[in-house]
């Protein structure tokens, strides 16, 4: 039985902040989102009850309050073992001991990644990318599977140099996995439409990077809505896949979300798992609605 998909994004606050983030994750000075206590971060482990699950932390920045979130992770790991726990992340803060800590804790990680940490990226500070490098240098180090992510925009299209110095990179850093994701004008993302591309546009973005990696050992994850993907295109909320906001609130659709990183349709709320356990939120009336949808992405 396939395991169903928890993007957990434990925190708003970030260090950076990034122009198309879809959470509108924000500096951690000027953040005024309130944050769970890490009390209250266990809790939602404890009502996480039902036993086939894949749980990945994101952000805002997990490793940005490093002391609670690792407290977090392990406890995830105790519960349902280190294969069913993953980490999203920029990279910020896994140093050596870091990196030790979580390959005896998670199954992977994985870093967003738009270019190389040479190069200019205009919708990430420059310094954001070779966080990243640092990182995947250490949890390599350290034989943590290591994935880097890129969300396609019409920056690649335009500049496909971007994708082939980023599989240079991969090669030379061994990098395990490069997951392809496309782009959406969600959160923040809104004010940057044109970065959106067509499925023409996109099938073609995809289809260079498979010739890229042919003959590597890279190993390619790409998003079940971008043509190209051998996943199936159905939607998945709920069925597949739920996200847990920083607040709890338990979401359909991870991307569903407005320019303050909320629920962005009221269909999407599930419940709230400080509230109550995630066995009862998916019996909620919205969740069978979205066990019972047939179709592809409302979005």
């Amino acid at each position: 039985m396939e395991k169903l998909s928890i993007i957990w994004n434990i925190t708003y606050r970030c260090p950076w902040k990034c122009s198309f983030c879809v959470m509108d994750a924000g500096s951690c000075s000027t953040s005024k989102k309130k944050e769970l206590s890490l009390n209250e971060k266990l809790k939602i482990v404890r009502n996480i009850d039902i036993p086939n699950v894949k749980v990945d932390l994101s952000g805002g920045e997990v490793m940005l309050d490093k002391d609670d979130h690792l407290i977090v992770i392990n406890e995830l790991s105790k519960k349902f073992g280190k294969d069913s726990v993953g980490i999203s992340t920029s990279g910020f803060g896994i140093d050596q001991k870091t990196a030790e800590y979580l390959s005896t804790r998670v199954s992977d990680v994985e870093m967003t990644m738009d270019a190389v940490p040479e190069v200019h990226y205009a919708y990430r500070e420059d310094a954001y990318h070779r966080t990243a490098d640092f990182a995947a240098k250490n949890l390599k180090s350290a034989g943590v599977y290591t994935g880097l992510q890129t969300v396609l925009t019409r920056e690649h299209m335009d500049h496909t140099e971007l994708l082939i110095d980023l599989r240079d990179f991969m090669i030379e850093n061994n990098i395990d996995e490069w997951s392809l994701i496309r782009y959406y004008s969600a959160g923040r993302g809104e004010n940057f439409p044109h970065l959106s591309m067509t499925d023409k546009e996109n099938l073609k973005l995809v289809n260079k990077i498979k010739d890229l990696c042919a003959g590597t050992d890279i190993k390619l994850d790409i998003h079940y809505l971008l043509p190209g993907s051998p996943k199936d295109h159905q939607c998945r909320c709920v069925k597949k896949s739920i996200g847990i906001l920083p607040t709890g609130d338990v979401t359909a659709c991870f991307w569903g979300l407005d320019d303050s990183g909320s629920i962005a349709n009221s269909k999407f709320y599930l419940g709230n798992l400080l509230e109550q356990p995630l066995s009862e939120i998916l019996e909620s009336e919205n969740a069978l609605y979205w066990k019972g949808r047939c179709g592809g992405c409302p979005l």
